[in-house]
């Protein structure tokens, strides 16, 4: 494992200095559907995840890079009553957590370093059953901002060929940890296909809807949470909010234009 386990317990900070650049799209759903089996075992963990013959994997190329960068986003601008669901890191690999949303048919997007993820792929996989994907969030999780082109699109990079090794593709997002990154980090995104450097404006944690102080869930808000102990809670607590409040969990790059 590229980074220590002890690094990756930190929180990815919720004080996001991203620019708020919102993204408009109407672009009706498309995706690929390519058959393929993983299994994998883990020496870190009690059991391993297989899945059937021919899941599905979904790769949608969203938004055109513009002089070489990819987009920034930490909002969707839509008027649909949807909100859109990150989960980082990879760390503790719940299988009631990833139960839920299964059977809640949440299409989450999964950003993930690579020593959790090559543990056991085929787990954070089953997410691609209900729409979900899977993308880059580095290596080895450092802070981007900063670094070099060279060392930053190494990280970025090698994280997007890591999951299409594994899966048979990867998205085209990407998750910048601390949400830390600079014109470095949208060129290397860029470099290999990556077409968005997504941050957020809302968290999850240990059973909270973090809203920032808004006064209710908003279409197009970005949340943030995290494979940890408190993940199934957290999203017990985010689908009663989805519930009672009329929202359902969107497909983030179905709401990412082509073009």
């Amino acid at each position: 494992m590229i980074a220590g386990m002890s690094m990756l317990i930190m929180a990815c900070s919720s004080a996001s200095n991203a620019a708020e650049e919102t993204i408009t799209s109407t672009i009706p759903p498309s995706s690929t559907i390519a058959p393929t089996t993983t299994t994998t075992t883990t020496t870190t963990t009690t059991s391993t995840t297989t899945l059937p013959p021919g899941f599905p994997t979904y790769s949608i190329a969203p938004i055109v890079p513009v002089n070489g960068m990819a987009a920034k986003i930490t909002k969707v601008d839509t008027t649909d009553r949807v909100v859109f669901l990150t989960i980082d890191d990879g760390i503790v690999k719940d299988p009631a957590a990833m139960q839920f949303l299964v059977d809640n048919k949440m299409p989450a997007t999964l950003f993930l370093v690579s020593g959790e993820f090559r543990q056991d792929p085929a787990y954070f996989a089953q997410i691609l059953t209900v729409g979900g994907t899977i993308s880059s969030h580095t290596m080895s999780h450092p802070s981007l901002k900063g670094l070099s082109l060279e060392r930053q699109t190494s990280e970025i990079c090698n994280m997007k060929n890591a999951i299409a090794k594994e899966l048979g593709s990867a998205g085209h997002l990407m998750r910048p940890p601390y949400g830390s990154s600079d014109e470095n980090t949208r060129r290397a995104s860029a470099s290999c296909g990556i077409n968005a450097v997504v941050n957020w404006n809302s968290e999850l944690w240990e059973g909270n809807v973090d809203i920032l102080q808004r006064p209710g869930l908003q279409p197009g808000d970005i949340f943030l949470t995290h494979f940890r102990t408190d993940l199934l809670d957290n999203l017990i607590a985010f689908k009663a909010a989805l519930d009672q409040q009329g929202f359902t969990v969107g497909r983030l790059e179905e709401y990412l234009p082509i073009s």
